[in-house]
């Protein structure tokens, strides 16, 4: 049975789609990675603001849940913070990168200053 379709729009098995699945996971770099784990952070941590402001609404029956939310939000802060800092440092990196990456590049296409000198 033939469910998902390719960007070609060719159909699919599911051993076929969790192929092509596993080759695409292996080719994720870290700063994807870590951008990804952001967003979904990010989304997170409205979900528990939510909570908290509706708990917040009927305290007298659920304080008990407010102090759960409320630790679940400093937990999940700090984890946005590590992985904010995460990213900071590996988009450094790229930048380091793709620099040593344009001078490999360009020092095979310069010339040395003393060849003109005919």
């Amino acid at each position: 049975m033939k469910i998902w379709k390719d960007k070609e729009g060719n159909k699919l098995t599911y051993k076929e789609f969790m192929e092509r699945w596993k080759t695409g996971m292996k080719g994720i770099t870290q700063l994807q990675q870590t951008n990804m784990q952001l967003r979904s952070t990010y989304i997170m941590l409205i979900g528990i603001s939510c909570g908290f402001v509706i708990t917040l609404f009927n305290l007298k029956i659920l304080w008990w849940l407010s102090i759960i939310l409320g630790a679940a939000f400093f937990n999940t802060g700090v984890s946005a913070l590590g992985l904010w800092q995460r990213r900071a440092a590996l988009d450094e990196m790229e930048k380091v990168l793709d620099a040593a990456d344009y001078f490999d590049e360009g020092l095979d296409k310069l010339t040395p200053m003393w060849a003109d000198e005919k």
